[in-house]
């Protein structure tokens, strides 16, 4: 579950670096690659080896900061790949949608992304902010927590598969991003899995009330289009926008990934749709519920009306009322209101009311 935001502090001037998510100890991670057809290195390096590789090289670098508490840690990785300090401001404000800033004068684009991930195989998530930076011959990412949602790209990295290492460094931002929103398919899965059991059981289960997790998962869709909706922007903004980071090449693979966002809020939007549907569906379950309930008591209530009357009749204060007198009076009163229950019961039988 997503944890309140901590705001900056009234009156810190812009640039500040404070981290504004959950404050806890952990344990910072950084990797270092570098790399290009020929040559790979992958190395796990403390914050004094961060360093940023010169262009002549012929080198391209990925540096991947998992954990954001030590600040210092993101100061130093600043001062070394010359970054703004807003950019690094921006990198420790977590709570931002998708968006992209490019920053002419240093030749940096910066990237803020959203990791999902699901608590407990439940169907609540855990966002974390991802940040992307890329220049001429690096790529530096941030991961707000531990994750393995770029794995899949340090494989394709290390077994030297496909093109990834022939490419530039706009092809691995590419990646990085294309495997952030493939791992976005896993959660929408699990909503739909979620969304068919509630279906299923709404129909072979009406008696029960299901508002509590259709309202579940509402919630958490309503969470996760939030962060997948601006992602497009920010793609189209690469793809239109003139930049020599990004190549002609490279802005054909970014318009898949435009496609797959549009998949993505396409169905997030028609599962929420459904969830509409599910919620009129199981509010007409308990109207029915609640009709089945007031015609039974409408029917006993029916049943008891000529009772009613007749016991009414009978417990009047007349001292002449001939029936009294009868020596089976009593027994004959039992017998006709046992006879008219018996014929309300038929009638009601007949009438489908029962």
């Amino acid at each position: 579950k997503q944890q309140p935001p901590v705001r900056k502090k009234q009156g810190t001037s812009p640039g500040t670096l404070i981290y504004t998510g959950k404050e806890k100890p952990e344990r910072i991670i950084v990797t270092a690659i570098h790399y290009n057809e020929h040559v790979f290195q992958e190395t796990q390096i403390l914050k004094n080896q961060i360093k940023r590789h010169s262009a002549t090289d012929n080198t391209i670098t990925w540096i991947n900061v998992e954990g954001l508490t030590d600040i210092s840690i993101i100061e130093k990785t600043g001062s070394e790949f010359n970054l703004h300090n807003l950019l690094l401001e921006d990198v420790l404000n977590v709570y931002q949608i998708p968006k992209l800033d490019d920053y002419h004068e240093s030749g940096i684009l910066f990237i803020t992304l959203n990791e999902f991930k699901l608590i407990n195989n439940t169907c609540d998530l855990e966002k974390d902010q991802v940040s992307l930076i890329i220049g001429n011959n690096f790529v530096i990412t941030f991961q707000e927590k531990a994750g393995d949602v770029f794995e899949p790209v340090r494989i394709r990295l290390r077994s030297a598969k496909g093109i990834i290492r022939k490419r530039n460094v706009d092809y691995l931002a590419y990646a990085l991003m294309d495997a952030l929103v493939d791992s976005y398919y896993i959660i929408l899965d699990r909503y739909n899995e979620e969304l068919f059991a509630i279906e299923d059981a709404i129909i072979s289960k009406p008696k029960s009330n299901y508002l509590q997790p259709i309202h579940n998962l509402s919630k958490n869709l309503i969470t996760f289009r939030r962060s997948v909706a601006p992602l497009k922007d920010v793609i189209n903004k690469l793809i239109k926008e003139e930049s020599y980071i990004i190549q002609e090449t490279t802005k054909i693979y970014l318009r898949d990934i435009t496609d797959h966002i549009e998949q993505l809020t396409t169905t997030i939007d028609t599962d929420r749709e459904f969830l509409t549907n599910l919620i009129n569906t199981n509010l007409s379950n308990t109207n029915n519920r609640m009709n089945e309930i007031i015609k039974v008591l409408t029917v006993i209530s029916s049943i008891f009306i000529p009772l009613t009357f007749i016991v009414g009749v009978y417990g009047m204060n007349f001292e002449n009322l001939p029936e009294l007198k009868s020596e089976n009076g009593y027994f004959i009163l039992w017998g006709i209101m046992i006879l008219i229950v018996i014929v309300q019961l038929i009638i009601f039988k007949k009438k489908k009311w029962l």
